[in-house]
Formats: structure tokens, C-alpha cells, sequence
């Protein structure tokens, strides 16, 4: 299921991927049982506060923003969550991506290698702590484009 308020890129989505689409963001986080957060980093706020009463415990919360900490999601929801943070990078768009990512302590292995199997559906993904990932950041976004140059 995705969600968006823009109506025309869910449309768009739809047709493309033929997926449900919704506007109703806590319609969408009513049901799934892995929750991709998807925004840009000064949106999670907003987003999180529109959703997180209806995001059930079970949920595994997989954050994609640059500079967004396990522990700055946890408190945006207010209580403990299963929560992964994922810094995937462009080469995923070609299928030789490269995805760090790091649970927090709520998610068991099998639940880690459910988020590991999606992200190497498009490349590769490795676990890596926390404190690296605003290293993993950097290097990932940049060396594509430095490869290609």
C-alpha cells in the first residue's frame, strides 16, 4: 500500500507497480505489518504525528532519512517501536544498490532479515551500527557520482 497526498503520483504509482494507494496515511499504518517512512527528513514530524497513535506494536517502522537517529524516531512516536533505519543509495534505481542498515534493539533477527531481503531486492544491504550511519550517508550519496565522473 502507498501513501501520499499527492493524488496524481498515487495514481501514477498505481498504474506503474499495481499497488493500493491511499491519501489516509493511518488507514495505510492500520494495516501493514513493515511501515517504509519514506520522506524528507523535515517532514518526519509531521508525518510521524499524524500516524503514530494508529502504528500498532508489532509494526516494524523502516526510517529512510539522512540524519534522523533511531532514537529521534522513537521519541517523535512517544513510545517504544520497532524501529530500522536504512540509508539506501541511487544505484538502487539500476539494481546495484547498497542499503546500511541498523534496528534498534526491539527487532529480532528474523524481523531484520525481512528488511534485509527487501533492500537486496535491489542490490545489497549490510548491517551496520548506528554510529557509522551519518559516515554511510555521506560516502554512499557521493560515490556514485564520483565513480561516474
Amino acid at each position: 500500500i502507498l501513501s501520499d497526498l499527492n493524488e496524481k503520483a498515487l495514481e501514477s504509482a498505481k498504474e506503474k507497480f499495481g499497488v493500493r494507494v491511499t491519501t489516509n496515511s493511518n488507514e495505510l499504518a492500520k494495516e501493514v505489518d513493515i511501515l517504509v517512512l519514506s520522506v524528507k527528513p523535515n517532514l518526519y514530524p509531521i508525518v510521524i504525528k499524524g500516524i503514530k497513535d494508529s502504528v500498532k506494536k508489532e509494526v516494524i517502522v523502516v526510517t529512510i532519512a539522512a540524519g534522523k537517529a533511531l532514537e529521534d524516531t522513537e521519541t517523535m512516536f512517544g513510545k517504544r517501536i520497532k524501529i530500522v533505519r536504512v540509508m539506501p543509495n541511487t544505484p538502487a534505481l539500476v539494481g546495484e544498490g547498497m542499503a546500511a542498515i541498523c534496528p534498534n534493539d526491539l527487532v529480532s533477527k528474523e524481523e531484520t532479515e525481512q528488511v534485509i531481503s527487501i533492500f537486496e531486492s535491489f542490490g545489497k544491504a549490510e548491517i551496520v551500527e548506528e554510529k557509522l550511519m551519518d559516515a554511510v550517508t555521506a560516502v554512499s550519496g557521493s560515490s556514485p557520482a564520483y565513480v561516474y565522473m
